[in-house]
């Protein structure tokens, strides 16, 4: 099991080395379908957002590929965990790969972090794999002395293209 990332304070920008562990950690619990620990990386109502066309401004007023929060990735989550779910059987796998993180903005007055980061993910099921790259964007929160993640976007590479399913987080 992974250990989650060294402590950080509110007031103090974050170390870029503390910003990776948090999303090497993220990335290894998602490929280890850890779901209730990934879940509980984010505030409670903390957002999740695929964009279905490049530079689209919002999730609200805009078709999104996917956009969840707490009550909709709680849904998710338990329909993963259901053994009737058929299209999750057998059990999708996945590698991610996180790089090229940057602390894009940082407020000490509340604790956020503003990160970006490069994305590849490899999904396989059944004899298939399937192939996602991208951005993330992560709006961070420190709470206590650790981070939580207030809104993740991913910004697929394709996202205006036909795409194969996308059957688990990326």
């Amino acid at each position: 099991m992974s250990a989650p990332p060294a402590a950080v304070r509110q007031s103090e920008r974050p170390g870029l080395k503390a910003l990776e562990q948090f999303l090497f950690h993220e990335a290894r619990l998602l490929d280890e379908q850890r779901w209730e620990e990934w879940n509980a990386l984010y505030l409670e109502d903390g957002e999740y957002w695929v964009p279905a066309t490049p530079g689209q401004p919002d999730p609200k007023n805009h078709v999104s590929l996917i956009y969840e929060t707490g009550l909709l990735r709680a849904v998710r989550i338990k329909r993963y965990k259901h053994p009737s779910a058929f299209s999750l059987q057998p059990k999708p796998r996945s590698v991610h790969l996180v790089s090229n993180v940057t602390l894009d903005d940082f407020d000490g007055s509340n604790g956020e972090c503003i990160v970006t980061s490069r994305f590849i993910m490899l999904q396989y099921r059944r004899e298939k794999q399937d192939v996602f790259a991208g951005s993330y964007t992560h709006k961070l929160i420190v709470r206590g002395n650790e981070f939580k993640i207030a809104s993740k976007r991913v910004d697929l590479l394709n996202c205006d293209a036909p795409l194969e399913n996308i059957l688990i987080y990326l």
